[in-house]
């Protein structure tokens, strides 16, 4: 399949639907999943025979905006909109018994590439080598990513999204249907006590008519005031009363830590996390597995500490006395501040 510059002038840019749903027949769209030219119909999967690799909540095509913006000498840095991708993070992929592969949102990069973008398609791929897309009207469907995609009978339930900052309703947890015969995405009200805004989260079903979830993060706050918290507990979802129910109660402690001037921790130089440990406090080194999170107990109670790019997340796995959790969330800020040379605050997240 070759592309031509007024094909790509007309289709570049990522669209609504008009219909719930719509089938987009849009030629660049789908030249940017298929890439171009195929490879060997021998190689295997339907999966490499549209030139795809799927991992675990990434969605990588053989054409990312790179290879359009080479082709047509289109610049890396423009105010024109971003270009349709389906290099994707945070997107479900569901295998159904009929080898149909159903594809839903994810985003592209993050708000600071000028392709960024996070989408609410429903991209279906099989059997062979079909590719269908289909879009919604924001109002049916919003911009969805970082949600789960649970197959149940005849429909796909998708539970939470992280979203535009702007758009998270704190407190509130967005679950929707998609119907595998028709493709059209119907919103499921829920009510009970769920977990709230949640994303990166896991999800199954347990065969008795219920969805568990655990994991994952839940935003708290508004605005400048938004904050991504750990979720520590279990919640079930009833799918024939649309109730919520809350599983466990570990109500674990959580501190968030940032630079006073709101400043990137990785600007001036990447934090190592093992400088974050609480010196006056005796505790015991869990062995890492990643430079910018360690793990350690205290008084048997297990600590993780995150170092990422705007804050510091200390989670205080179990119980322990509040004063005692201030000082330890209190001692990791003080080491940020001295590893950082720069003015830190920590707040307490609430649940």
């Amino acid at each position: 399949m070759e592309m031509t510059r007024d094909v790509f002038d007309q289709q570049r840019l990522p669209r609504f639907g008009t219909a719930n749903p719509e089938r987009m027949r849009l030629e660049f769209w789908e030249w940017m999943i298929r890439g171009d030219p195929a490879p060997p119909p021998d190689e295997g999967s339907p999966l490499n025979k549209i030139g795809l690799l799927i991992r675990e909540g990434v969605l990588k095509s053989r054409h990312g905006p790179a290879r359009a913006r080479d082709l047509f000498q289109i610049p890396r840095r423009r105010e024109d909109g971003p270009i349709w991708a389906f290099d994707r993070m945070g997107a479900t992929r569901t295998s159904l018994s009929d080898g149909r592969i159903v594809c839903v949102g994810g985003e592209h990069e993050d708000y600071y590439d000028p392709d960024f973008c996070i989408y609410n398609d429903v991209v279906v791929l099989g059997p062979g080598d079909r590719v269908e897309i289909y879009g919604y009207p924001r109002g049916d469907f919003p911009p969805t990513d970082f949600h789960t995609a649970t197959p149940v009978g005849d429909r796909i339930i998708l539970i939470g999204r992280l979203g535009a900052a702007a758009d998270r309703r704190p407190g509130h947890t967005p679950v929707h249907a998609l119907d595998l015969s028709d493709y059209r995405i119907s919103t499921i009200e829920t009510s009970g006590e769920g977990p709230g805004w949640l994303s990166r989260h896991e999800a199954e079903y347990d065969t008795r008519g219920t969805i568990n979830v655990r994991g994952g993060e839940v935003a708290v706050g508004t605005g400048r005031g938004s904050r991504l918290r750990r979720n520590g507990e279990d919640y079930a979802l009833d799918l024939g009363t649309g109730v919520w129910r809350r599983l466990t109660s570990r109500n674990w402690s959580q501190f968030s830590i940032e630079q006073a001037s709101r400043g990137a921790f990785w600007r001036e130089q990447a934090i190592d996390a093992a400088s974050l440990y609480p010196r006056g406090i005796d505790h015991i080194v869990v062995p890492r597995e990643r430079r910018r999170e360690v793990r350690f107990l205290v008084a048997g109670i297990p600590i993780n500490v995150k170092s990422g790019i705007w804050t510091i997340d200390v989670v205080v796995e179990g119980n322990l006395p509040t004063d005692f959790v201030e000082d330890i969330a209190e001692e990791i800020r003080a080491n940020a501040e001295a590893a950082c040379q720069r003015p830190c605050k920590c707040e307490r997240l609430s649940p």
